[in-house]
């Protein structure tokens, strides 16, 4: 179906969502993929072992969607945090504890990164992750046109090698059981 719309102008290029290396190879048995969408972020670094480096390798975007890993890298979600009525968040691994303290304690070691560069936390995690190899742009959730144009500034941040190797230190660090 993908060659029958690129035969006819409809599209460019196509892509998957979460597919493995092993999926991806063999979707490519059919189509030259040009990219995959996946979760991935400071907590959330699975893909890290076997896709990037296919990806890399073959010349294939890496979209990552949920950089921000639901909200908990914002700093905004703190211990007794009220979530809506039908919020699934809290059963899932990162926003229980000991990991929500875990992630917290190191957000409070990175946060003077963010001030001195006058961004905020979720801006300094959305550079970091923009940063990582082949990483092509990332999907940033928003709830309203103020978190959109935040979100925005991520991508005019210098992060200093020395910051982004504190960064990378701390987050080497940090132990989560999921």
């Amino acid at each position: 179906a993908l060659e029958i719309l690129k035969d006819q102008g409809k599209i460019r290029a196509g892509g998957v969502s979460n597919y493995s290396v092993n999926e991806m190879k063999k979707a490519e048995k059919y189509f030259k993929l040009s990219s995959n969408q996946v979760p991935y972020s400071m907590v959330n670094r699975g893909i890290e072992k076997e896709l990037v480096p296919y990806c890399i390798a073959t010349n294939k975007a890496i979209i990552p969607y949920s950089p921000l890993q639901r909200g908990v890298l914002t700093g905004k979600i703190t211990a007794g945090y009220k979530f809506s009525e039908g919020d699934h968040r809290p059963t899932t691994p990162f926003f229980k504890e000991p990991n929500l303290s875990r992630i917290n304690a190191f957000l409070h070691k990175i946060k003077p990164i963010a001030e001195a560069n006058q961004a905020t936390l979720a801006q300094l995690v959305l550079k970091w992750t923009l940063q990582q190899p082949g990483i092509s742009c990332v999907l940033a959730g928003a709830r309203n046109e103020k978190q959109v144009l935040e979100n925005l500034k991520a991508a005019e941040l210098n992060i200093s090698d020395e910051e982004f190797t504190f960064i990378q230190n701390e987050l080497d660090q940090l132990v989560l059981e999921v």
